[in-house]
């Protein structure tokens, strides 16, 4: 009869959050630098200096240029699903959750994260990995609004509607003057009843 020996490897925790933190410190430095000095100034020595890494620790997770720009548009896409996230749990009821949640995410998104985003998703025409993030996240996201108990004509439309507003805010042009009131509007048409509407897209006009 053979003998089977069972081998246990000790996973040391604190070193696996050290990878985590060090990864998650080259992601940030390198949207820093694409914020500050534009895509094409992105460089792994730029980065693992902003990172305060070796560039051998940062080649370790990242053994490519190519690599480091696609693990970033995965990192700023779990963000941005992760904001969504956050918002569906504050209004988690009735139909139209995920449609206000996004339309809440995409408002309040007006930060040097969603110029590196933009800049990301323009540069993702020439990287295929990268295109192919983009167009999944979008397809979930439009999955989940068609499935949202609202028509969803209605819901592709507040969709839209926030990108486009988003979209302006960060191309730096002027506000409508009835902002509030199309605000107001979309979260009607998003389910959202109007006493609810008022108190949260008073939060989303803060932080905008």
């Amino acid at each position: 009869m053979q003998t089977v020996q069972t081998v246990c490897y000790r996973i040391d925790v604190g070193t696996f959050r050290d990878s985590a933190r060090t990864k998650e410190s080259i992601l940030d430095a390198a949207e820093r630098l694409i914020g500050e000095k534009g895509f094409q100034a992105l460089t792994l020595d730029e980065v693992a200096i902003g990172a305060s890494v070796s560039k051998g620790g940062l080649l370790h997770h990242f053994p490519s240029k190519q690599s480091l720009i696609v693990g970033l548009a995965e990192y700023m896409i779990l963000l941005h699903e992760q904001e969504i996230d956050a918002n569906r749990k504050e209004d988690p009821n009735g139909p139209g959750a995920f449609t206000r949640a996004y339309l809440r995410a995409n408002l309040a998104c007006v930060d040097e994260s969603t110029q590196v985003c933009a800049i990301l998703t323009a540069e993702s025409r020439n990287i295929p990995a990268m295109l192919t993030l983009f167009q999944d996240f979008s397809a979930r996201c439009q999955q989940q609004l068609e499935n949202d108990g609202l028509d969803p004509v209605i819901a592709s439309m507040v969709r839209y509607a926030a990108e486009g507003l988003s979209a302006a805010t960060k191309a730096g042009m002027p506000a409508p003057t009835n902002y509030k009131e199309v605000i107001a509007r979309l979260m009607e048409l998003a389910g959202g009843r109007r006493e609810t509407s008022k108190k949260r897209n008073k939060e989303v006009l803060q932080s905008a």
